[in-house]
């Protein structure tokens, strides 16, 4: 870039005295302005064209590093292979690599090789480790005092459990939020950081002993048995375009193990966590301080180098760099909600199952064809919210079918139509009621159809549900929808209840008011009784039992 702005100063004060020389001439010709203009660009064009151009391409051409010839490249990378040679004949793991033959020794499948022999356990019972939470769980623990453990401890199933049995649900809620916003603040910044570092220092003995040594040294011995240590292996030398690649892979994850970290601790939790010695803390020190003189001397890096032919390769250290806690917090506090949220079902349940039996007894529940906990599965198991209200508009289906519509409606018609109502307004309220209900089973047939697969709702839910494993954006998609159709659902059933509540107090109304000796409300008792083969009264209490009963089960759903 310096070298051209030089380039361009030197240009412009040239043509600088291109043009001045132009004018002089000009002056002496006695030509006109036009003249000297035009002679400026063509005494400048041809100059440029025909002197300066090469002139300055060729100064360019100089100071450019890009123009360095080819065999002078090649001259400089061979002067450093040569440096790199140098290095590999005067390192105390010389013995590593044969120049004259190009083959690395078999000295670095014994190196190897005593390495796995060390390992070998270890890599055996870490198979799966990155992905345990309980390895997570562990390493956190092991960063809490004995106070703090029972803290956490409050937060098990069995603890909540046993603490539900003695205080109401919402004084449970309660305790429960406290107590973890109080365990959640134990957690500083600084025990964060010492928390995930540990974690990280295990991550870090994990990959190495997860080096697939076995592909390494079979490669110097091809009689060598894996996890088979009996065998007295003969280590053949190696051509080094054939374990270069191995080499680079190795020094990856052998030169994250750094001397500083905290193995002793690393270790510990580690043998906690497999309830067995993975491998003594004096065996794996012994084996990074091999590790520490192998990296020092670079050794391994020289002989890539010259195998590869190739004097400036780097290998970078892979080093973890998890973050633990978040996640282990949002997953207790997720797993926690679950267990509270199961026992208040559990207690519901004991409510909804003597109200279902006063209402349907042995009658068949009429589900939904597509709004289904059936369907619901399929959902749940990637992760969405799903179909929260399938099992109460169900019941609500079968109410409204087999109950309302044979029982209770033709009850209404005798009040409505045959009645003489003290206060002739009362009955239009009545009658709106029962046209709201009768109203509702053809809404939850439309609501059933808009969620099928060939439904609107249906068809997005269907295209979310397939993306969503990939996709996170087409996850908050499907539960943004889910959560319009089960509001949808919600809306179905409040107006069902408050439609129901108001038939209801009327039948409670009517009872009242046949069993007073003055009739306050319908004046014609005798004749309705006339038109009802069973005893009206008794038809009423029925009717109002049942519906108090169907309310009182839709709103223990809504409540949860």
């Amino acid at each position: 870039m310096e070298v051209s702005w030089i380039l361009l100063g030197f240009f412009c004060v040239f043509s600088k005295f291109l043009w001045l020389s132009s004018r002089c001439l000009a002056r002496l010709s006695f030509l006109s302005r036009a003249n000297l203009d035009y002679l400026n660009f063509l005494f400048i064009f041809r100059y440029y064209k025909n002197m300066a151009f090469p002139f300055f391409y060729n100064i360019q051409r100089i100071f450019s590093s890009s123009a360095k010839p080819k065999n002078k490249m090649e001259a400089e990378k061979k002067k450093l292979l040569k440096i790199v040679a140098r290095d590999i004949a005067q390192s105390r793991y010389k013995k590593f690599y044969k120049p004259s033959l190009g083959k690395v020794d078999g000295e670095v499948g014994k190196f190897f090789y005593t390495i796995y022999k060390s390992i070998s356990k270890a890599q055996i019972s870490m198979q799966k480790a990155t992905a345990s939470p309980h390895l997570k769980t562990i390493t956190i623990e092991s960063f809490l005092d004995k106070k703090e453990i029972e803290a956490a401890d409050k937060f098990s199933k069995a603890a909540i459990e046993a603490r539900a049995k003695t205080i109401p649900s919402q004084q449970l809620m309660d305790e429960i939020k406290k107590d973890m916003e109080s365990f959640f603040a134990i957690f500083n910044t600084d025990r964060i950081e010492q928390i995930n570092d540990c974690y990280n220092t295990i991550l870090r003995f994990i990959n190495f002993v997860s080096f697939d040594f076995y592909s390494v040294v079979k490669k110097f011995d091809g009689n060598i048995s894996e996890h088979n240590f009996i065998y007295k292996p003969q280590f053949a030398d190696v051509q080094g375009e054939y374990i270069s690649d191995q080499l680079k892979d190795f020094m990856e994850v052998a030169y994250a193990m750094d001397m500083n970290q905290d193995w002793k601790k690393a270790i510990k939790i580690l043998n906690t966590y497999k309830d067995a010695e993975v491998i003594s803390v004096d065996q794996w020190h012994r084996l990074l301080t091999h590790l520490h003189d192998i990296q020092k001397s670079s050794i391994l890096l020289l002989i890539t180098r010259i195998v590869d032919r190739n004097p400036t390769i780097q290998v970078k250290a892979h080093i973890p760099n998890e973050y633990i806690i978040e996640e282990w917090l949002e997953k207790k506090r997720a797993d926690t909600q679950k267990v509270i949220e199961k026992i208040i079902d559990a207690k519901k349940d004991e409510t909804i199952g003597p109200l279902v039996q006063d209402i349907f007894g042995q009658m068949e529940i009429n589900h939904l064809k597509h709004y289904t906990k059936a369907a619901n599965e399929d959902y749940i198991k990637k992760n969405l919210d799903g179909f929260s209200h399938t099992q109460e508009l169900a019941y609500l289906k079968t109410f409204l079918l087999e109950i309302f519509k044979k029982d209770l409606h033709p009850l209404c018609d005798i009040f409505l139509i045959k009645g003489q109502w003290q206060n002739q307004a009362l009955s239009h309220q009545m009658s709106d009621a029962i046209y709201k209900i009768n109203d509702i089973p053809q809404k939850i047939e439309a609501f059933d159809t808009m969620v099928s697969s060939s439904g609107d709702y249906g068809d997005k839910l269907r295209i979310y549900a397939s993306k969503a494993e990939k996709e996170k954006s087409h996850v908050k998609y499907a539960n943004n929808l889910f959560k319009m159709i089960n509001t949808s659902a919600q809306n179905i059933i409040n107006n069902m209840a408050q439609s129901l509540i108001t038939i209801g107090k009327f039948f409670r109304t009517f009872i009242d008011d046949k069993q007073k000796p003055l009739h306050e409300f319908i004046m014609n008792w005798k004749e309705l009784e006339a038109s009802s083969e069973v005893p009206i009264l008794e038809r009423l209490e029925d009717g109002y039992k049942k519906i108090y009963s169907m309310v009182k089960l839709l709103q223990i759903f809504l409540s949860r």
